[in-house]
């Protein structure tokens, strides 16, 4: 499998669920045009500036991840349509195994838990889904949602399991978060040393006027 350099446009950031529960101050539609808007544009980057051929997204059953979803199978095979694009939707732990399945030799695999399930519940599938990719030996770049991240899925997962631990160390892995104050999208790329993890900020891009407008509502 090829492994692919990390070069995406820092749009991506704007793929973020909220952090805690979806704000009142934005609809149900708006919640979901913000994943849906922000999908497209990271999916033209990874088949563009990555020049990934192959995207797998996996996802809570919610459906504003959902919309993220589309958004970026859309914007990808908009950009290459003859990419290859998988999404394997997750309900519970016992659904990892299929999700592997589904993801198959990507080159990227997006981490989509966000919005529409609780921390706890998100820590559970990004663990069990950690363990079935160490278990295939899959080796392409792992794509972490800004909830993904931040709530510290994946560093819980690798605190609780020894064997996602070692799968993760050295794996090519990047993070999206926004810089709300500035209004500008961040891309960090983020290393596991086996007991630490590090980041590095890559570089930074102002998000649209309409997508940041929206995110300060959450």
């Amino acid at each position: 499998m090829k492994k692919t350099t990390i070069a995406l446009s820092l749009s991506a950031a704007l793929l973020a669920a909220p952090l805690t529960a979806a704000a009142e101050s934005l609809s149900f539609g708006e919640e979901q045009t913000v994943r849906a808007m922000a999908g497209g544009n990271v999916g033209q980057a990874i088949a563009s500036m990555m020049e990934a051929e192959s995207l797998a997204v996996v996802n809570n059953r919610s459906a504003i991840c959902g919309a993220l979803t589309g958004g970026l199978g859309a914007g990808m095979l908009a950009a290459n349509p003859e990419a290859g694009f998988s999404i394997a939707g997750m309900e519970g732990p016992e659904d990892a195994a299929d999700a592997v399945a589904a993801i198959g030799d990507a080159e990227v695999t997006y981490l989509a838990f966000g919005a529409g399930a609780s921390r706890d519940d998100n820590v559970a599938l990004a663990h069990a889904l950690l363990v079935e990719l160490a278990k295939a030996e899959w080796d392409g770049t792992l794509m972490l949602h800004i909830s993904t991240w931040m709530q510290q899925q994946v560093q819980a997962a690798a605190e609780m399991d020894e064997a996602v631990a070692e799968y993760l160390t050295g794996r090519p892995m990047v993070a999206l978060m926004p810089d709300m104050e500035a209004g500008e999208a961040v891309m960090l790329r983020v290393s596991f040393d086996g007991s630490e993890f590090a980041t590095e900020e890559m570089g930074r891009q102002p998000m649209r006027d309409d997508l940041a407008e929206l995110f300060r509502r959450m």
